[in-house]
């Protein structure tokens, strides 16, 4: 249904999202899903638990069209509900649904009525961003003769390189095991030592 309402490029934060694509991708949504280019994406808080190729893929710091949006609305809301919980706890189960419910009532309405503001700051934010950092960027950019391309394939080759190195070498395994069997070693001989001459 959301892939109807909301049709081509939509975006979805969500804290499992390499998980979550490789569940849409073999469900019976997946070619839809993959036809309106569909993008699953890591929080950007949540991220940072993940590894370094989840995040070079996920994270929205990389990827194009999500500007400053940091996907954590949900946390953000749930976060607020967390006052609500004082007045609840011990509620009966009618009056702790009448309470969410009044309580995610004023937050919509708060949040609408902050809505305009809240955009035309994203928006100025944005251009400040702009402003101040491009010039920088520019300047960097000619400094070391770089272009734009150069900064996607910087992470296309962190991407590779840490496919590349995800397991351990075998000789690097092999000389890791031999040092903590060395270690072991010397930590029995000093107990023997001691043990002889007490």
């Amino acid at each position: 249904r959301l892939l109807d309402v909301c049709s081509v490029d939509q975006a979805i934060g969500h804290d499992i999202a390499c998980s979550s694509c490789k569940t849409i991708v073999t469900s019976s949504t997946g070619a839809k899903a993959a036809e309106l280019n569909l993008q699953v994406v890591v929080n950007a808080f949540h991220s940072f638990s993940h590894d370094c190729c989840c995040q070079l893929q996920n994270h929205p710091l990389y990827l194009n069209g999500l500007g400053l949006e940091d996907l954590e609305t949900c946390e953000c809301i749930f976060a607020s509900s967390n006052s609500a919980a004082v007045l609840i706890r011990h509620a009966s189960y009618f009056h702790w649904m009448q309470l969410l419910d009044l309580h995610f009532d004023q937050w919509d309405m708060d949040r609408y009525f902050d809505l305009g503001t809240f955009l035309y700051n994203n928006y100025v934010q944005a251009l400040q961003i702009i402003e101040t950092n491009m010039p920088v960027l520019e300047e960097f950019k000619q400094l070391h003769n770089l272009a734009d391309v150069d900064c996607i394939s910087w992470c296309n080759e962190e991407h590779d390189y840490l496919s590349k190195v995800a397991t351990e070498p075998t000789s690097d395994a092999i000389a890791v095991a031999y040092v903590e069997q060395l270690e072991k070693l010397q930590y029995v001989e000093f107990v023997f030592a001691l043990c002889l001459f007490t």
